[in-house]
């Protein structure tokens, strides 16, 4: 969302603010005894070779919301692509002494008001920070406060800092070490050095992991560009399961995301002021520029995403909450193949479509559920697991409209929860939930909450 901060007062020509002008914008607490808050986000690839696409702006803007809030974040990470780093014509650049003018301009001038909240920065690279051997030879210089307890070949790119009850696991995810000749192949992780870190500080309360390219596609971008080698991601993944990890924070697409994926949350914030996608966001207008402020605390995880102007765009909360839900559980001996059963439909009027619908679908069922909001032409699909129905099973799908299109959960079993998987931005978006039920009698609801 482009933002005019010549109507800021305090603009001082670089986009940057007087923020003792600023109004105060409440932040989420940890609401027991331990716990922190703080302040995650990424993007802002700071000058790009084409005019006007407004980045340092946008991150302007940003840095004002997060100066607003009170109180000010115990700590911030950043997520990634600070510079442009590249040369004009998008290409990998080589060129030491302009990597290093490039930082010793943008970093007191765009990147002031994160100096000037002075509370720790915990930071990793971009692909547009260091996409060269060149370029993380120069971010080790620049940052040569960053811990150097990374695997070997990434130390001050890859690390792991613990305070008290926090771990936080910073991943240079397109280090040179292994083998990603560039962008395009997607971003790769070193599972086993990570289960070492996770294992040896398993007493640790809350553990976050910072990388900078999501493991899941959000809102459909799928290439692997735009993600993690599956080589990779899922290995990977399952080392944060497996050690039950907070959250996995990245950004690289340009929005705000949240899906969990075997019960741990992944959170993508690429809104610190690069313009990419439809829109400049991808895709605008249903993804805009913005912070998150997190907290967590012994009861979950909560956060609030703040766009330029300070509003309150979007709230999470996990693990999910008992109030604003749908949740339904159904339980069923074996059955014989059959192409398509109805689990169940929620109907408001005589609207064209149910506004809610799940179903297993082919003769190896796959979880479905379509949602519809009148306002759309069409309902948009979820997909989920297979079922083995061979088998007796029990199958729990939730919705919580709060978290958008990974607001659309099932688990099968005790197993975790995992988001369904979708290509559209949004989730649930109809203010009321289904007037009228309709459930099967072949595989029965045997438990209904909202």
């Amino acid at each position: 969302m482009a933002t005019s901060l010549s109507r800021f007062q305090g603009y001082d020509g670089v986009g940057n603010l007087r923020v003792s002008e600023s109004t105060t914008l409440r932040s989420l607490l940890p609401r027991t005894e331990t716990g922190c808050h703080f302040v995650a986000y990424g993007d802002c690839c700071i000058g790009p070779p084409e005019p006007g696409r407004g980045h340092e702006e946008h991150l302007a803007a940003v840095h004002r919301v997060m100066h607003q809030l009170d109180p000010r974040p115990e700590f911030v990470c950043f997520l990634g692509d600070l510079i442009w780093g590249l040369t004009r014509e998008h290409g990998p650049n080589h060129d030491g002494e302009s990597l290093r003018q490039e930082w010793a301009v943008k970093l007191p001038r765009e990147m002031k008001p994160l100096t000037d909240l002075d509370v720790p920065v915990f930071r990793i690279p971009g692909n547009h920070d260091t996409m060269t051997s060149v370029s993380e030879t120069v971010w080790r210089e620049v940052f040569d406060e960053i811990p150097q307890n990374g695997p070997e070949g990434q130390e001050g790119l890859t690390w792991f800092e613990r305070r008290g009850d926090l771990l936080i696991i910073g991943i240079s995810v397109y280090a040179m070490n292994m083998g990603s000749p560039f962008t395009m192949m997607g971003g790769r992780v070193d599972c086993d050095w990570v289960d070492r870190v996770l294992t040896e500080h398993s007493d640790a309360k809350f553990k976050f992991v910072l990388g900078h390219s999501p493991v899941h596609p959000v809102n459909g971008y799928t290439a692997p560009k735009w993600g993690m080698l599956p080589e990779f991601g899922e290995p990977f993944w399952a080392v944060l399961a497996r050690h039950q990890v907070t959250a996995y924070l990245c950004s690289h697409v340009i929005a705000f995301d949240f899906q969990v994926h075997d019960g741990v949350p992944q959170i993508t914030t690429g809104g610190a002021g690069t313009s990419s996608g439809p829109g400049g966001c991808m895709p605008a207008p249903d993804e805009y520029h913005h912070c998150v402020q997190l907290a967590v605390d012994d009861i979950g995880l909560r956060g609030q995403v703040l766009d330029t102007d300070g509003t309150v765009r979007e709230e999470f909360q996990w693990p999910l909450p008992a109030d604003g839900i749908m949740k339904w559980s159904f339980k069923s001996d074996s059955l014989p193949p059959k192409p398509s059963r109805v689990l169940l439909t929620g109907q408001s009027g005589k609207e064209a479509y149910p506004r809610i619908r799940v179903s297993l679908d082919g003769y190896q069922p796959r979880l479905n559920v379509t949602l519809y909001d009148p306002a759309d032409v069409y309902p948009c699909s979820w997909h989920g697991p297979e079922i083995d129905i061979r088998h007796p099973f029990e199958l729990t799908v939730a919705i919580d409209p709060t978290l958008g299109p990974g607001g659309v959960l099932a688990r099968v079993g005790n197993e975790p929860y995992s988001s369904l998987t979708t290509d559209v931005p949004f989730g649930f978006k109809v203010n009321t939930w289904p007037e009228k039920w309709d459930v099967s009698t072949e595989i029965p609801v045997v438990e209904m909450a909202d």
